[in-house]
């Protein structure tokens, strides 16, 4: 009995090593509304160049995508840009249900213009589950990253230069990471959400620095994709269990001999 309950401790730390093994390569979604004039999928492309995901894909549409759709993807980039008669609410609120799902969110300008439908409403908003809010509206303006909090966000991001961005408070229980000079948040975090305040779609030529490392980083940093057993400790774990059923069958085979 000793040797058995042995047995199935050794095999409960195998079973438990695999559940903590890491984590396979990210798969990304970004997606946009009103950026037409843009090229989102090229903002993928740097992202995939990045070599710290699996697949990153770009697609811009203003029909509001399903939970189904975004839950395919371990991270999701959402932006808009112009206001071209985009469901706000209802992609606020299917934002919402992707980030209560636990996987990555992150959210960048115009996400708080307020300047009509390319500014999230719906549940991610009212609930307070974005780290930013709006205050006023869009700034137009040219602004320098001034301070950030050193953590793994900003791996590799030394300067920061950006003109498009959003006047913005932080939500309830939001985590402000860094800032700009003109005094505006620059990213902040509320659990596995991230909220940068700035425009990705680099085309316009109104961006310069790390800022493709920052976006990322927001993507990639604590987040995850779900573990992937590797082969051997597989191989680990068969054996236990093939251990575990040859004792048991011959404690069996031995009790029965005994009995004859």
């Amino acid at each position: 009995m000793k040797k058995l309950i042995l047995g199935l401790a050794a095999l409960a730390l195998l079973l438990a090593n695999v559940t903590q093994l890491q984590a396979g390569p990210l798969n990304v979604l970004v997606w946009s509304s009103g950026n037409a004039d843009g090229n989102t999928p090229a903002i993928a492309s740097w992202l995939q160049a990045s070599g710290q995901f699996g697949t990153v894909t770009g697609v811009n549409t203003n029909t509001t995508m399903t939970l189904a759709q975004l839950s395919a993807y371990d991270a999701v980039l959402y932006f808009s840009n112009h206001s071209e008669g985009q469901d706000s609410t209802g992609i606020g609120n299917v934002l919402a249900d992707y980030a209560d799902t636990g996987k990555r969110l992150v959210l960048a300008t115009f996400a708080w213009a307020n300047q009509g439908s390319n500014t999230l409403g719906g549940r991610l908003i009212t609930d307070g589950i974005s780290p930013l809010l709006f205050t006023t509206s869009s700034a137009y303006s040219n602004v320098t990253m001034s301070s950030n909090d050193g953590s793994g966000f900003f791996t590799d991001v030394h300067t920061i230069n950006g003109y498009f961005h959003d006047n913005v408070h932080l939500s309830n229980g939001a985590v402000s990471r860094a800032t700009w000079s003109d005094g505006n948040t620059l990213l902040a975090t509320k659990g596995n959400v991230v909220g940068i305040d700035l425009f990705p779609e680099d085309r316009f030529g109104t961006v310069s620095g790390d800022y493709r490392q920052l976006f990322v980083n927001s993507l990639a940093f604590g987040s995850s994709a779900p573990a992937v057993p590797e082969p051997a400790s597989l191989t680990m774990v068969g054996f236990g269990i093939a251990g575990m059923m040859g004792y048991a069958w011959r404690r069996k085979r031995k009790t029965a001999v005994a009995a004859a």
